[in-house]
């Protein structure tokens, strides 16, 4: 009878670790998150941070996956959300600005602390590299797919690789400062690119 609220008091845990680490990772970086600062944080005891994560590798490993899980679903949720406009065709405004949004949250902010961090630590590195291709390699499907983009056409495909160079590009300037006005002005600009796209014909 004990075993189910002591499971779920367990998940609870880990959660407020998980959340607190993807917080201070995309604040502080990974030098200064340790399994102590972070169970300090969450609320958690420090004996109990450590029994689900022995190590701050261990710690960062499972961020990394919760990262890469909760920038794949709130980027589907949103690009879900969005009404297709003419001939079933989604908005290149607000696509383009979904996609620029997406690389310059939290989260990305806390994936580029861990991209540093990963040019050092090959383990991190093994861990952080499967992770993101994974995500872009899904984001990008997401993406043709809203946009009924034709990559058989080699201009359509320099233009959707291109839109995410821009994207990251954005993203690592918002580490830093705000890029609210270039966010505004590289969507309009990028949104104008993306209306002479090739598209595929028939019903999406």
């Amino acid at each position: 009878m004990t075993q189910a609220p002591q499971q779920d008091r367990s998940r609870e845990t880990r959660r407020k670790l998980l959340e607190c680490t993807v917080e201070m990772l995309s604040t502080r970086g990974v030098q200064a998150t340790t399994v102590s600062q972070v169970a300090e944080a969450a609320g958690v005891s420090r004996g109990a941070a450590q029994h689900h994560y022995p190590s701050r590798e261990a710690l960062i490993r499972d961020a990394v996956e919760k990262i890469s899980r909760e920038r794949l679903a709130l980027f589907k949720q949103a690009i879900d959300e969005i009404s297709p406009g003419a001939q079933g065709r989604n908005s290149s405004y607000e696509i383009v600005r979904l996609v620029l949004c997406e690389y310059t949250n939290q989260l990305f902010h806390a994936a580029v602390h861990i991209w540093s961090a990963a040019a050092q630590d090959a383990a991190l590195r093994e861990v952080m590299l499967p992770a993101e291709e994974h995500y872009n390699r899904e984001v990008h499907k997401m993406v043709v797919t809203a946009l009924r983009a034709d990559l058989r056409d080699q201009h359509t495909r320099r233009v959707l690789h291109t839109l995410f160079d821009v994207a990251r590009g954005l993203g690592l300037a918002s580490v830093l400062v705000d890029v609210s006005d270039q966010l505004e002005r590289s969507t309009q600009t990028y949104a104008d690119f993306l209306s002479g796209i090739a598209v595929l014909d028939g019903p999406a």
